[in-house]
């Protein structure tokens, strides 16, 4: 299975401080509006909160991509590897209702290895069985 990476770790301390510059320039944009400063600023002038944004959705993409290469891998060394494969079908969405597995069973994006197995199966003239 795929472990909480370097990148995740970085997407959530970037989600603490972009959350937090939200709000501070929430509050400033109000405190312009109640004191009826003659050019009050935006919430899209805020550059630190901006650049925060940007952070997250970086650290977000690396994992991202981090876990489809992964899945990549795995999943034509499976069909070089074998003439037949058998799946389970699985309902993700009653699995994911254990708070305790939830995050495991959404990163290992099964629905996504799936579909890779199928169409590398294409590719190589492999048998895919759905159980």
């Amino acid at each position: 299975s795929f472990n909480s990476s370097y990148f995740e770790k970085k997407a959530k301390v970037w989600q603490r401080k972009y959350s937090r510059r939200r709000h501070l320039a929430k509050l400033l944009v109000l405190q312009n509006k109640n004191k009826r400063v003659l050019c009050p600023r935006s919430l899209e002038s805020f550059a630190n909160w901006q650049k925060a944004q940007k952070s997250i959705a970086r650290y977000q993409a690396k994992a991202a991509n981090q876990r489809r290469d992964y899945l990549h891998k795995l999943t034509t060394h499976l069909v070089k590897q074998y003439d037949v494969i058998a799946l389970e079908d699985l309902k993700t969405k009653n699995l994911q209702k254990n708070h305790h597995l939830a995050k495991s069973i959404a990163n290992a994006s099964w629905r996504m290895f799936r579909q890779m197995l199928e169409y590398k199966c294409e590719w190589y003239g492999k048998k895919l069985i759905a159980v």
